[in-house]
This record gives structure tokens, sequence and C-alpha cells, in this order.
């Protein structure tokens, strides 16, 4: 399925064990993931490559301003939001919110 800003999400057939696609990271860039069989109705354990290295995380759906719900002006995006006590999150990060996560935990 293609959505905004040039994300997309194909779950595997027949069973839809996994799945494949691109999508936006907290740092702006759309990159390709790959996932597993979802683990909620709202997120889909996933992996995206930056830099050569394996960022861990996961993938969902929302639009464009951060909602659940789309709108003409608002049309649904694929994020990947890195878990933030994994290795390696900060690849996919900008400076500023790699400062606001820490200062967060």
């Amino acid at each position: 399925m293609e959505y905004a800003n040039g994300t997309s999400l194909d779950f595997s057939s027949p069973y839809g064990l996994t799945c494949k696609g691109r999508a936006i990271c907290p740092d702006g860039k759309v990159r390709a993931f790959r996932g597993t069989t979802a683990d909620t109705f709202f997120s889909i354990p996933a992996r995206v490559s930056a830099q050569g290295t394996t960022v861990a995380g996961y993938i969902t759906v929302e639009t464009v301003e951060g909602f659940s719900t789309i709108t003409e002006n608002d049309p649904a995006v694929v994020r990947f939001i890195p878990y933030l006590y994994r290795k390696n999150f900060a690849l996919v990060m900008t400076d500023s919110q790699i400062d606001a996560s820490l200062a967060f935990n």
C-alpha cells in the first residue's frame, strides 16, 4: 500500500508474517525497512539500515502532522520509531531529538 511522502507498507502473502516498505525516520529521511508480525494493532516491530548499521524499532501509520485521523490536507505516512533503549538509535535522529530523549529518560 502506498502512502504520502514516498512511504509504503507491503505485507507478505499468504499470512502476512513479514512486511517491508519505506518509512520516514525521526531525522526526516525516508528509509527502507523490514518488519515482522505485528505485536499490537498500532505498531509493527521493524528495522532500518543507517550508515551500514541496523537500527531496531517499530513502524506505525499516522498522518504527516502526527494524528490518527486522516484528512485531505493531512495524509497518512508510515513512520519508523527507534527503540531508545537499544544501541544505534541515534543514527536515525537529529542531535536535538537525541538531547531531548536523553533528558526525558
